[in-house]
C-alpha cells in the first residue's frame, strides 16, 4: 500500500512497468522494491531449494530481493530506480543479457587526499572537514545519495513540504559538503581494498582504481541477522528496510505490521507507519520494563541530548493515542505463513501469544561493515553483546591500526548517529592534519563525542541488550540465508568433527553466497564458538558480487608463477616434552588431501597410524583448490614435461587416471557422487604453432594410455558450442573433469577415521629424529611419539620438516587464486576448459556456478596469510571472457587464494638418506592425492610403491 502524509505528494505521473508479465503502476524515481511492493509483488523470486524470497534487508546487503531487469540478472530491487517500461522477472533468463559495457584496457586511476568510503552521518562529517580543511576529498557512496540509513532522503518520486528534523539535517548536510568541495561518486560498490593507496571500486559500472593519501572508512552498519523460523519469508524484513520503504518511499508492505526486536528504532518506524496509516499491531521490546528503575537512564537521556530524549517521548505518546501497545521484555519465536509472512508467535513474561500480520520488521541490533578494514588488516575485536560482532579498534579519532587508514561511525564501533557525526569530523580532522599539520584541534567536537558517549551508554542501559542463546536455534532454522544451511547442518558438521568456523563453512558452505556471510556471520560464529576475528570467517575480494565483465582487463602472464616463502612451520614456543610417549607404525606429518589419502592407506594395510596436522585437516590448499580432475598436461604447472616421457613431469600422465577411479572409490564408499564428473577436458589453441604443440602433447599422452586426441575448429564448435568463436581447434582429453573439493575432503576425513588412523588437529611437530630403528618426534605442546616410520606430506613446508631430519628435497611454494561466479540461470558447459597459451581453467559446478582458475599468483602478507592481488583477478576474468562469452552475464562473487607447492614433479617414497623417511608431495595433490598416497603407502608396507622417476633419491 502506499502511505497518505498531508504534506508530502508524488512528484510525477506514475509509468507502467511488469513483474513477471503483469503490468505494474509505479513512480519514476522510486526504488524498484517500493513499487512491487505497493503493488502486492512480495515474493521476489524463489532459491535453488525453490523457497519464496522477497524484500528483507532493503540496503543492498543481504541479495535476497534479486530481480532479473530488462534482461540483466541477479539485480537487487531494494536499489535499482524504477524507469518507465522496465521489464522485470524473478526468474534468471537462460541466456542474460551482459552486466556491463566491455571495459576499457586499464581500470581508472584517481588520486586524492581523503578518499571516504560511505556517505553516511559519520562520512559526510568527516568528508566536510577534511574538505575545509582544505584537502580534496572524494567520498563514496553505493547509494544514488548520500544520507546513509540516518539521514536518507525522501525519493525523487516524492516531494516534501514540511520535512522534520532528519530530513532537513541530510540536506544541509549534503549543500555543506558540495559546498566544500567534496566530491561525490554514487553507485559506488568498493569491491577490494588491496592496500590503503589501492581501494578498486566499480563506480556506476567502471573499475576505478582510488589511490588516496588518507582514507577514511565509514561503511556504516546492517541489522544483525534474527535466525527465528520463517525468517526468511516475504514479509519478513528489517525495521531499516521497511523504514526505507515507508519513509523514503512512502510505502508499506501491508495494512497491518507488527515490529519487534530491541532499541527505539522500532519505536519511530512504528510512529512513521501510524502517521502514515498503517495499522501497527504492536511493538515487541526484547529489553524488560525500564520502570521506575529506568527513571535514572530517563534523566541521563534528556540531560546528555534532550532533543533525542523529547523525541522518544514524542514516540511513545504518539504509539499510546494510537492504541499501539508496547510490550515490553517480549522476543519474536517464530514468523509463520505459508508462502509470505502471516503472523508472528512471541514470548512474553506472562506466555507465548500470536500476532497476525501483512508484515513483521525485526531489529535486535546491529552488525558493523567491517569488510573492507578486515581486508586491510586493521586490529579488529569481539564485542560478546547480543549476538557479539567485531568492531574495529582505533584511537578517539578513529585511526585504525593503519596509520594511514580510519573507520568511524557504526560500520567501525556501533554507536548511533551522534557519535558518528563527531568522531566522522574527529577523523576527517585528522586525516587533514596528517597532510596539513598546523590544523588545529577541535575541543567542542571532543566534548560533544563525550555527551554522545554518554546518551549512548544510557541508552542501552534503557534498551538492554537481550543475551543470545546460539543453543536455542532450532535445528531446523536457516542460518545462512542465502546457502540455505540450517542450525542443524552446522552442528552436525561439528559433530563430524569440523572445529572451526572456517572448517564449518567448508563442510556446509554457510557464508559462501552473495552476502559473504553479512547476514549469517556472526550466528555462525556463535554457534562454533568464535570469540575473536582470527576465528571469524575471512573477508573475500569482490566484498560484493560484481559483474565479472566490468573487471575483466587484460594482464601480464607467465611461464612459471612466481615462488613464495610461507611462515616457519616450526612454532615460536613449545613446552618441553613431558609424559609418557605415544607409539605408532606411522607418522604422517600434513593433513591435506595426500597425507590424508597416505593415513587411509596404511591403516587399511593394517598399520596403527597417528596423522599430525598443525591447524585443521584439509583446511589448507585441499579445500581451497578448483576441484578440478587433471589428467593431460598443462601449459604451466607441470614443470619437466618438456623433457621427454621419461621425467616425472610426464610420468604423471601413468597415475591420473587411477587417482580419479580411486575417487570415485572413495565416493562410492561415502555413499555420495562427491560431485565427480568426468565428461573431457578440452585446451584450447588459438594459433597454428599452439595446434603443433598440442599435437605433440596428445601423442605423448596416448603413450602413456590416456584418451586424447585433437579436435579442429569446426569439431570444436560441435563439442562445445558454448566458447567464442576463433579457435583454431583444441585437444580433448576423455578422464578430465571436476569434483568439489569441500565434500570431497569430508568423505576422506570419515573415512580415514573410520580405518582407524588417529587424526590430530592442532598439534605441530616441533621436532622430530631418528632414534633406534624408528623415529621420535616432539609436538609444540609437549607431546611425545614414537613412529617407524615417518611420511613427510607437509606440501609448501615439506622442505623445510625435510631439513630437520637433514633429508633437503627442493619444495617452494606459490599463492594461487581461484574464483566463482554465481550460479547460471541453467547449464553453461559441461566441460573442463583450459588453454594451450595462457592461464585458465573454468568449469561449471553443480550448483550452476562457474569456477575459475589458472595459477594466477596472490601473495603473502604480513602475517603470512595468503592473499589476493587485483590483477590476478582483471587478468583471471579477461582470460576466461576471451574464450566464454557468457560470464558477461554473471557477478563474480568471490575470490580466494591458497598456497600450492612448486616441485620439478611428484616426490614420492622412500629417502635413502634417512631410513623410515617417506615423502609425499606433489603438484596438482588434490587429483593426485589418493593414488600418491596409496603408492606412499604401498612402500611404507614394503611394496613396489611410486615409479622411479617419483623417488626423492633422484636429486
Amino acid at each position: 500500500m502506499r502511505l497518505t502524509h498531508a504534506a508530502i505528494h508524488p512528484t510525477a505521473e506514475p509509468v507502467g512497468i511488469t513483474f513477471d508479465g503483469r503490468p505494474i503502476s509505479a513512480l519514476p524515481g522510486e526504488s524498484l522494491a517500493a513499487a512491487l511492493t505497493a503493488s502486492g509483488e512480495m515474493v521476489l523470486r524463489h532459491t535453488r531449494g525453490g523457497a519464496p524470497r522477497g524484500l528483507h534487508c532493503g540496503m543492498g546487503a543481504c541479495f535476497d530481493c534479486l530481480v532479473t531487469i530488462d534482461g540483466r540478472p541477479n539485480q537487487r530491487a531494494c536499489l535499482a530506480k524504477v524507469l518507465p517500461g522496465m521489464a522485470v522477472e524473478s526468474a534468471v533468463p537462460a541466456q542474460p543479457a551482459p552486466l556491463a559495457a566491455p571495459p576499457p584496457a586499464q581500470a581508472e586511476e584517481m588520486a586524492c587526499d581523503v578518499l571516504v568510503v560511505g556517505a553516511g552521518p559519520a562520512g559526510l562529517s568527516a568528508a566536510i572537514a577534511a574538505a575545509e580543511a582544505g584537502c580534496s576529498v572524494v567520498a563514496l557512496d553505493e547509494r544514488d545519495a548520500p544520507g546513509g540509513q540516518y539521514l536518507k532522503p525522501l525519493a525523487a518520486s516524492h516531494a516534501h513540504a514540511a520535512p522534520d528534523r532528519q530530513f532537513r539535517q541530510g540536506a544541509e548536510l549534503r549543500a555543506r559538503a558540495l559546498a566544500a568541495g567534496v566530491r561525490f561518486r554514487f553507485g559506488a560498490t568498493v569491491w577490494g581494498g588491496f592496500a590503503a593507496d589501492e581501494i578498486a571500486t566499480l563506480v556506476e559500472g567502471a573499475n576505478v582504481v582510488f589511490r588516496p593519501r588518507r582514507l577514511v572508512i565509514a561503511a556504516g552498519s546492517h541489522e544483525r541477522p534474527v535466525p527465528i523460523p520463517g525468517w526468511t519469508l516475504p514479509g519478513v524484513m528489517t525495521t531499516g528496510c521497511l523504514q526505507t520503504l515507508a519513509r523514503a518511499n512512502r510505502v508499506s508492505p501491508g495494512q497491518r505490521v507488527v515490529i519487534a526486536g530491541n532499541g527505539p528504532l522500532n519505536l519511530q518506524l512504528a510512529c512513521e507507519l501510524v502517521e502514515g496509516g498503517v495499522q501497527v499491531a504492536a511493538v515487541l521490546e526484547a529489553a524488560p520494563n525500564p520502570g521506575f528503575a529506568g527513571l535514572r537512564q530517563a534523566l541521563r537521556l534528556a540531560a546528555a541530548a534532550p532533543d533525542l530524549a523529547w523525541d522518544g517521548a514524542r514516540y511513545l505518546a504518539v504509539l499510546r493515542r494510537a492504541g499501539v501497545p508496547v510490550m515490553w521484555g517480549t522476543r519474536p519465536l517464530a514468523a509463520e505463513g505459508e508462502g509470505r509472512f502471516a503472523a508472528l508467535l512471541a514470548g512474553t513474561p506472562s506466555g507465548e501469544i500470536r500476532i497476525a500480520a501483512d508484515a513483521l520488521a525485526l531489529n535486535l541490533g546491529f552488525q558493523p561493515e567491517t569488510g573492507l578494514a578486515r581486508a586491510l588488516g586493521c586490529a579488529h575485536l569481539f564485542v560478546d553483546s547480543g549476538l557479539g560482532r567485531l568492531e574495529t579498534v582505533t584511537e578517539a579519532d578513529g585511526r585504525t591500526s593503519l596509520p594511514t587508514v580510519f573507520a568511524v561511525g557504526d560500520g567501525a564501533q556501533v554507536g548511533g548517529a551522534r557519535i558518528a557525526f563527531a568522531r566522522g569530523r574527529l577523523a576527517g580532522l585528522a586525516a587533514a592534519r596528517d597532510l596539513k599539520p598546523d590544523l588545529p584541534d577541535d575541543a567542542a567536537t571532543r566534548r560533544a563525542l563525550a555527551r554522545a558517549v554518554g546518551f549512548q551508554d544510557a541508552l542501552w542501559r534503557f534498551f538492554a541488550v537481550p543475551e543470545f542463546d546460539a543453543a536455542g536455534i532450532a535445528d531446523a532454522t536457516i542460518v545462512c540465508r542465502c546457502e540455505e544451511v540450517t542450525a542443524g547442518a552446522l552442528r552436525s558438521a561439528m559433530a563430524e568433527g569440523a572445529g572451526s568456523l572456517g572448517a564449518v563453512k567448508k563442510a556446509t558452505r554457510a557464508g559462501m553466497g552473495r552476502c559473504q556471510g553479512r547476514m549469517c556471520g556472526a550466528t555462525v560464529a556463535r554457534i562454533t564458538g568464535a570469540s575473536e576475528e582470527a576465528g571469524w570467517a575471512a573477508p573475500r575480494a569482490p566484498l560484493k558480487p560484481v559483474p565479472a565483465l566490468a573487471l575483466a582487463m587484460e594482464r601480464p602472464e607467465w611461464a612459471e608463477g612466481p615462488a613464495a616463502d610461507p611462515r616457519p612451520v616450526l612454532p615460536a614456543t613449545r613446552r618441553p616434552a613431558h609424559g609418557p610417549a605415544e607409539t605408532c607404525d606411522v607418522l604422517v606429518v600434513g593433513g591435506g588431501a595426500l597425507g590424508l589419502s597416505t593415513a587411509l592407506y596404511c591403516a587399511r594395510e593394517g598399520l596403527s597410524v597417528i596423522l599430525a596436522e598443525r591447524g585443521e585437516p584439509g583446511q589448507g590448499a585441499t579445500t581451497a583448490n578448483a576441484g578440478s580432475l587433471h589428467v593431460q598436461l598443462h601449459a604451466y604447472d607441470s614443470a619437466g614435461a618438456e623433457e621427454g616421457p621419461d621425467s616425472a613431469a610426464a610420468q604423471v600422465l601413468a597415475i591420473g587416471p587411477a587417482s580419479i577411479a580411486l575417487w570415485r572409490e572413495i565416493a562410492a564408499e561415502a555413499g555420495e557422487s562427491l560431485g565427480i564428473r568426468t565428461e573431457g577436458g578440452i585446451m584450447l589453441a588459438e594459433t597454428a604453432e599452439q595446434m603443433e604443440r598440442l599435437a605433440a602433447k596428445t601423442a605423448m599422452e596416448r603413450d602413456f594410455g590416456v584418451d586424447s586426441r585433437m579436435l579442429g575448429a569446426n569439431e570444436l564448435m560441435d563439442v562445445a558450442p558454448y566458447l567464442a568463436p576463433g579457435f583454431a581447434g583444441a585437444a580433448f582429453c576423455a578422464a578430465e573433469g571436476q569434483m568439489d573439493p569441500l565434500r570431497g575432503l569430508s568423505a576422506l576425513l570419515s573415512l580415514v577415521r573410520r580405518a582407524g588412523a588417529s587424526v590430530r588437529g592442532g598439534t605441530t611437530i616441533a621436532a622430530v629424529a631418528r632414534d633406534g630403528t624408528g623415529f621420535r618426534a616432539e609436538t609444540a605442546a609437549g607431546g611425545v611419539i614414537r613412529a617407524g616410520h615417518v611420511v613427510n606430506a607437509c606440501g609448501p613446508w615439506a622442505g623445510e620438516f625435510a631439513k630437520m631430519l637433514g633429508a633437503p628435497i627442493p619444495v617452494r611454494a606459490a599463492v594461487q587464486q581461484v574464483m566463482t561466479t554465481e550460479a547460471a540461470g541453467g547449464e553453461i558447459m559441461r566441460h573442463l576448459v583450459l588453454h594451450a597459451g595462457r592461464h585458465l581453467s573454468v568449469k561449471q559446478g553443480e550448483g550452476g556456478h562457474l569456477v575459475l582458475g589458472g595459477a594466477w599468483p596472490g601473495v603473502l602478507d604480513g602475517e603470512g596469510r595468503p592473499r589476493n592481488l587485483r590483477a590476478s583477478i582483471e587478468g583471471n576474468l579477461f582470460v576466461a571472457g576471451t574464450v566464454l562469452p557468457a560470464l558477461a552475464g554473471l557477478h563474480v562473487i568471490r575470490a580466494w587464494t591458497g598456497l600450492n607447492v612448486q616441485v620439478p614433479g611428484p616426490i614420492l617414497g622412500a629417502d635413502a638418506r634417512v631410513p623410515g623417511l617417506h615423502h609425499a608431495v606433489t603438484f596438482n595433490g588434490w587429483t593426485l592425492g589418493p593414488v600418491a598416497g596409496r603408492l606412499v603407502a604401498e612402500a611404507v608396507r614394503g611394496g613396489k610403491g611410486a615409479a622411479a622417476a617419483f623417488s626423492p633419491n633422484r636429486f
